[in-house]
């Protein structure tokens, strides 16, 4: 609790410094970055060396910190260990559930468990490819309904598309709530499609090894699976 309040003072992204310390950790402990990188002798379990690593962030103390405040990705292509950089798209969010949830972050619109909840699926069960990809697609498109009626996701599974259809209509909104199927995979479609143009290709997109150690629910990661999920998502993003 003190490291979230900390992180939270300095106005830091909790979820982004949190694997970036992990991270600088690890380095440190792998010999490819020392103390006058980190000035402080981070290590697991010690509080106080993160508090003051923190603060260096915020601040760019050194030419380290400024770099991993541009991100862990940044700071692992200077000094090494992007393989154990748990950066999904962005740094991971903390549902280590499995290749559905590895995927669809990775590639996930805003690189965020928000997206299209794998995590769920990973719970769930272990689903075939196809099972995968329409979870993913599906997910994306009814959560891109909610959000784009400011509902809270916490509710999606009491706002389905029906609801929210039968909502619209007494509130005044019947024609709008006419084929929201359609509506919606048209917005998902043009958000892809503008993405893709500002710059973003999903085959570039890689899944640090470190994630192939994770053993889930279902029990040891299963990475040809992951990898043939990683392309075929890929894939359907690079066709909207």
């Amino acid at each position: 609790m003190l490291l979230l309040e900390e992180a939270e003072q300095w106005g830091l992204d909790v979820i982004s410094c949190g694997v970036a310390l992990a991270w600088a950790t690890e380095a440190r402990a792998a010999g490819l970055i020392g103390d006058e990188q980190t000035i402080v002798p981070l290590a697991f379990g010690q509080v106080e060396p993160y508090r003051r690593a923190i603060a260096a962030i915020a601040t760019r103390t050194n030419e380290f910190y400024r770099l991993l405040g541009e991100g862990t990705a940044a700071a692992a292509a200077r000094y090494g260990g992007s393989e154990f950089a748990c950066v999904l798209g962005q740094e991971m969010a903390g549902y280590a559930t499995g290749p559905v949830f590895f995927v669809s972050q990775a590639l996930g619109f805003r690189y965020s468990h928000l997206d299209s909840a794998g995590y769920q699926l990973d719970q769930q069960k272990t689903p075939g490819l196809q099972e995968a990809l329409d979870h993913l697609e599906g997910e994306e498109r009814q959560r891109l309904m909610l959000t784009s009626m400011v509902a809270c996701l916490f509710a999606r599974n009491i706002y389905d598309q029906q609801t929210v259809a039968d909502a619209l209509g007494v509130t005044g909104y019947a024609d709008l709530a006419e084929n929201l199927e359609e509506r919606f995979y048209s917005l998902q479609r043009e958000r892809w499609r503008l993405k893709k143009e500002s710059g973003y290709d999903p085959g570039t997109v890689t899944i640090p090894k470190r994630f192939q150690e994770v053993r889930t629910l279902q029990g040891k990661l299963e990475v040809e699976f992951m990898e043939k999920l990683r392309l075929a998502y890929g894939e359907k993003i690079a066709g909207y």
